[in-house]
């Protein structure tokens, strides 16, 4: 697939991809839909793209004026190609690629103070990890350290990204603002709720 940043500075720019189905990113369209739904989030936002792929949303929020992205992303040849996009498009910027494990991350990297807390994250796991949001699962377990005041902003929100015919628990720390069916997928748009924790995690490499 030939992925491209839609808007904004970077606009036109081209993406590199792993060969085969490895990612799988947002549309052209759908990454328009979302973005003309959340401009007024994306100016001087602190952003983290969780399960970034190939970067393509963190990019596109970059280019539309974001202040900063950090990338997390586990897949050895996908943060290649990420680290690749990151530094041919945006080297320039506050970014950060961070080849970790998201279903134990803090969401804290060490260095990334000025990347830190996150106003605006996309969370985008793979269709398949969908159930483990609900029930107690490790996803939902990583919404809850993601709502830690040292990983997130009192007044940020989560982009997370599910199947369409996915029923989505309440998450520890966030409330469900919205939900938008675009596509074949259901985009639940999470803000921080009155109930956060207080404590913050301690930050890792």
């Amino acid at each position: 697939m030939s992925l491209r940043i839609i808007a904004g500075e970077f606009r036109r720019r081209k993406l590199a991809t792993p060969a085969g189905n490895v990612t799988r990113p947002y549309t052209d369209r759908v990454r328009q839909m979302v973005f003309d739904r959340i401009s007024h989030l994306v100016e001087d936002a602190r952003v983290a793209d969780v399960f970034a792929g190939v970067g393509t949303m963190g990019l596109e929020a970059l280019s539309r004026g974001a202040h900063s992205c950090v990338f997390f992303e586990a897949d050895r040849v996908v943060h290649q190609h990420l680290k690749e996009n990151v530094q041919t498009i945006a080297s320039q910027r506050e970014t950060l690629c961070w080849k970790t494990d998201i279903h134990r991350t803090s969401f804290c990297p060490t260095g990334a103070e000025e990347c830190l807390p996150y106003d605006l994250v996309f969370f985008d796991p793979p269709y398949e990890q969908a159930p483990l949001l609900n029930n107690g699962g490790v996803l939902s377990r990583c919404m809850a350290r993601l709502s830690k005041p040292r990983a997130t902003d009192i007044n940020a929100t989560v982009l997370l990204r599910t199947p369409d015919r996915f029923d989505l628990e309440s998450q520890e720390g966030w409330r469900t603002a919205d939900c938008w069916h675009l596509s074949s997928m259901k985009i639940w748009v999470l803000e921080k709720s009155s109930a956060e924790q207080s404590e913050p995690e301690h930050t890792d490499a």
